[in-house]
């Protein structure tokens, strides 16, 4: 699965980034391609890329012409969990043997998910309580 980062550009660097990943990923035959554009909780006002994408995905000539599916991260997609900061892509003429052979049973890894998050509670807690003891000091 190929994956797009546009964090921290700008939404024209984001816009030229978007349309050259995406139809290269497509020329090299790259199935699913995974966008990852954050929740943008660092926009000032609503989250700029991540809203530029999802209108791009749909309005665009490219998106018509060689995207099957979009997935929106906050509901997942057979290919990864649940996560608002990305969207996932599915290229027209992609094997779906083949596409959903990736499928990953991330309700199995759901309990390593939840282990890890509850692990990094804990770590907060510690520094937390190991912060309030060096301030009274």
């Amino acid at each position: 699965m190929e994956t797009i980062d546009l964090h921290g550009l700008s939404l024209e660097e984001a816009e030229t980034q978007l349309e050259q990943r995406l139809s290269s990923a497509y020329q090299y035959g790259e199935k699913i391609v995974r966008i990852i554009h954050g929740q943008g909780k660092h926009s000032e006002y609503f989250p700029v890329i991540k809203s530029f994408v999802r209108r791009w995905l749909k309005e665009s000539d490219f998106s018509k012409e060689y995207i099957e599916s979009v997935f929106r991260g906050e509901d997942g997609s057979p290919y990864t969990m649940p996560n608002p900061g990305e969207t996932v892509v599915l290229f027209k003429g992609a094997d779906q043997k083949v596409g959903f052979a990736e499928e990953i049973s991330w309700w199995e890894e759901e309990e390593e998910w939840d282990a890890r998050k509850h692990a990094k509670g804990r770590r907060a807690d510690r520094l937390r309580v190991a912060r309030r003891r060096n301030s009274y000091r």
